[in-house]
């Protein structure tokens, strides 16, 4: 059994001497090939957070269990890690193909500190193990229960399942956490769905691509409920990232504008707009993550503290 503590505590530090004051966005650009950086709450742009070298089609970019963030390279075909605070790139953590990793759309970890790759064009989700990147196994066996275009939202949900967003299928598919086996499909006739969220209210959210809309469902029984965020509101076209901002609003990216959006999460009612199309900045943005407060990595890496993998 292996301890993260001592790269934890590393991350730890780093977080605690960087200078940072304020939360960060950090919006992935598939079509500008970066991750751009924005102040929260008011949005300023603050530079490039990672442009050019190996970064060629950024589709998801996650907070590991480590502290640090890594970003699903779909075009180069790699899982990169950075350092959150600076942008600096650390290493390649999944390289090129590894397992046979075809466009890597979304990242996710296990229970057990594993990460979990979709691997959109061969329609699998592949395992690594979670400190050294090595590949362990293919997870979801390619097409297994009609799976077409994993995409970006592929998360472990509160029950301990995999769910696999569909993208060409228009459907949200379950798979058994530990064994990867289809347990069905949960969602059916979602307009292509992209990032998903849990909500602590026994909901899940999903950004509907085709639907301009963030669609909301029961998340025990995939039972539709009415739309968080109505089709179209606010000029939505074709949404892919979304995220909870520390003050609590919804952002949500708009693909068509190149804009990302903000919502109140209790009404879906449109506030305005976060990023500004026309920037320069981003072209396609397709991901969002929020870099709290120094603080606030500080806790993220403490709580990986003891993790132990089996």
């Amino acid at each position: 059994m292996k301890r993260w503590m001592m790269t934890v505590m590393v991350c730890a530090c780093a977080a605690l001497g960087t200078g940072a004051h304020a939360a960060e966005l950090l919006v992935s650009g598939f079509l500008s090939n970066n991750i751009a950086r924005f102040n929260l709450p008011n949005g300023a742009s603050l530079g490039n957070f990672a442009a050019g070298g190996p970064v060629n089609g950024p589709l998801c970019a996650r907070l590991g269990p480590d502290g640090l963030l890594y970003v699903a390279s779909e075009l180069a075909d790699t899982v990169l890690r950075y350092d959150p605070a600076t942008g600096r790139l650390i290493d390649t953590f999944v390289a090129r193909g590894s397992g046979g990793l075809d466009g890597p759309s979304s990242l996710s970890w296990g229970p057990g500190g594993d990460l979990f790759v979709a691997s959109f064009n061969t329609d699998s989700v592949l395992r690594y193990d979670g400190a050294s990147g090595a590949f362990e196994g293919v997870f979801v066996t390619p097409g297994s229960g009609q799976l077409n275009g994993p995409d970006n939202g592929t998360i472990f949900g509160p029950d301990g399942n995999l769910y696999v967003p569909s993208y060409f299928t228009n459907r949200v598919l379950k798979y058994d956490g530990q064994t990867g086996a289809s347990l069905g499909e949960f969602i059916s006739n979602i307009g292509r769905p992209r990032v998903l969220h849990f909500s602590d209210d026994g909901r899940l959210f999903v950004t509907a691509e085709s639907q301009d809309s963030v669609r909301s469902f029961n998340a025990l029984t995939g039972a539709a409920l009415p739309d968080l965020i109505a089709p179209g509101a606010g000029g939505l076209d074709a949404p892919s990232g979304m995220v909870f901002a520390p003050n609590g609003e919804l952002l949500v990216t708009s693909i068509t504008g190149d804009r990302v959006l903000r919502f109140n999460p209790t009404t879906g009612a449109f506030l305005g707009n976060l990023v500004h199309g026309g920037t320069g900045l981003i072209d396609g943005p397709v991901f969002l993550t929020v870099i709290p407060e120094p603080g606030g990595l500080l806790m993220l890496a403490l709580l990986a503290v003891g993790m132990r993998r089996r």
